[in-house]
């Protein structure tokens, strides 16, 4: 069989320096990468062949971002288009996000910043394809094996999914950053009755809460600046199928309350319209962390918690699934091998132990990246360092003499590495920004800056005290929530 060829970029800029700065920054990481000097340059492209995303500037000639961006919704519409904007148009860029772009980029951009927003899109992209293939074979159940592995923990989840399936009421995934949420919540949707309906997922995190609140419940001409036509919303394109909110503690006291009357009512309100519209929508949420704390700092509503808990379901870490490490491991290499045209023949021992005794904070996600890290700096079998994770310390020297720490100060320290972990998720989550940090943590801000003294974390470069404007991620797919 031959390989596919590895995932295909389309920059569309009218700045030649800004096209061959992100040339080489996405090639360099392992994209194929064409270029389109004005609009209507990209839309010939596009129509001539795939692309995986598609960075698209606003201001351009012949045919601006906006009229790019309606030609492709036509022509593809889940290409995940990253528009790019001057610093002072981030209203523009936001409009442009109504209008079904997938995330934005402001000038000047930061290289990580590109290839985060790049790869997640490409993975929500490969991830639906996958799904759709997967399930033109498998069952659901089936899925979720060839997704997770087979330890007992994997045939755990799946006989949740399917009592989870049999009902409609509203579910909650909990899991860590990468466990897979919105993968099981497909598997719920493909085996339950809707299965027939659309599967619509959002990120809550990733839009901004006054355009939140449009997009999912839609907006009436005029409801707000920009509101040129009435549009509707995610529930409405969800109807007869399910609504997938990913990183739903990030919503709102005033979206939360919105959410539960939907929930409970099975109706909904477009911005700017006093008419209620019924729902026939299922919802499934997901968290990565326990909505307990948020909840009894009144940053979440207790009533539309209580709602979503009647049926849960929490992911485990990869870290618990050490019989699946491996399975996995070879999965993805197979996929990273056929996508970027490399054969490898297997990893060598100290790779597998390497990979074994690894804890994996971003679980499947991370396997993944690392994986294809690995693929693209091996030569044709992976060795340890082609992994690029950090060889552990040789265990420390037992001193039968010393006794170990009292109990109390080891449930201390336990806490203090939960902790800290924690702090740094939710700041990886808020793109380094603490005040949204601290209210995902459920904690204030003078709290958290106390914290961040305490384990050392002041000093990243990326951290930021203000209030973020607009998304600084973009959505998480599957394997990323």
């Amino acid at each position: 069989m031959q390989p596919t060829q590895p995932a295909r970029v389309l920059v569309a800029d009218d700045l030649r320096g800004i096209r061959q700065v992100l040339r080489t920054l996405l090639t360099r990481a392992g994209y194929e990468v064409a270029e389109a000097e004005d609009g209507q340059a990209a839309v010939d492209q596009i129509q001539a062949g795939a692309f995986d995303a598609l960075l698209l500037d606003i201001r351009m000639p012949r045919l601006d971002g906006f009229q790019v961006l309606e030609r492709v919704r036509e022509l593809d519409p889940e290409l995940p288009v990253i528009m790019i904007t001057a610093f002072g148009d981030v209203d523009t860029a936001v409009r442009a996000m109504q209008q079904g772009a997938y995330h934005y980029l402001t000038k000047p951009f930061h290289n990580a910043e590109v290839l985060a927003i790049v790869e997640r899109a490409i993975e929500r992209r490969r991830l639906s394809c996958e799904v759709r293939a997967l399930h033109a074979q498998l069952q659901p159940t089936e899925l979720l094996s060839e997704q997770f592995g087979n330890s007992e923990a994997a045939r755990r989840l799946l006989q949740q999914v399917e009592r989870v399936a049999l009902n409609d009421a509203p579910v909650l995934i909990t899991g860590e950053t990468g466990t897979g949420k919105e993968f099981v919540a497909r598997a719920i949707h493909a085996r339950s009755q809707r299965r027939q309906g659309p599967f619509i997922a959002v990120d809550c995190g990733a839009v901004p809460a006054t355009l939140l609140a449009a997009e999912l419940f839609g907006h009436e001409r005029g409801a707000f600046p920009g509101a040129d036509e009435a549009r509707p919303g995610h529930i409405e394109r969800a109807q007869g199928g399910t609504l997938f909110l990913a990183h739903v503690g990030s919503l709102t006291f005033d979206l939360q309350a919105q959410l539960l009357e939907f929930i409970q009512q099975r109706a909904f309100q477009r911005v700017g319209s006093a008419e209620r519209l019924a729902a026939d929508v299922r919802l499934i949420a997901a968290t990565s962390f326990d909505l307990q704390g948020p909840v009894a700092g009144r940053l979440f509503r207790r009533d539309l918690h209580d709602h979503l808990v009647l049926t849960s379901l929490t992911l485990p870490p990869l870290r618990d699934r050490k019989d699946d490490i491996l399975f996995l491991f070879k999965r993805f290499l197979d996929a990273a091998s056929r996508e970027l045209g490399k054969p490898i023949q297997g990893a060598s021992p100290e790779a597998l132990d390497l990979l074994l005794g690894h804890p994996w904070p971003g679980n499947l996600r991370e396997l993944r990246h690392v994986v294809r890290r690995a693929v693209l700096a091996a030569g044709t079998r992976i060795e340890a360092p082609d992994l690029g994770l950090p060889t552990p310390a040789p265990a420390a020297p037992a001193f039968p003499d010393e006794p170990p720490p009292p109990l109390p100060e080891r449930a201390r320290q336990a806490v203090e590495r939960v902790e800290r972990q924690a702090i740094l998720d939710a700041l990886q989550r808020a793109a380094g920004n603490k005040a949204q940090a601290a209210r995902l943590l459920g904690i204030d801000y003078k709290t958290l800056h106390v914290k961040l003294n305490k384990y050392g974390l002041r000093e990243k470069e990326e951290l930021t005290d203000d209030t973020p404007q607009a998304p600084q991620r973009a959505a998480d797919p599957g394997l990323d929530r």
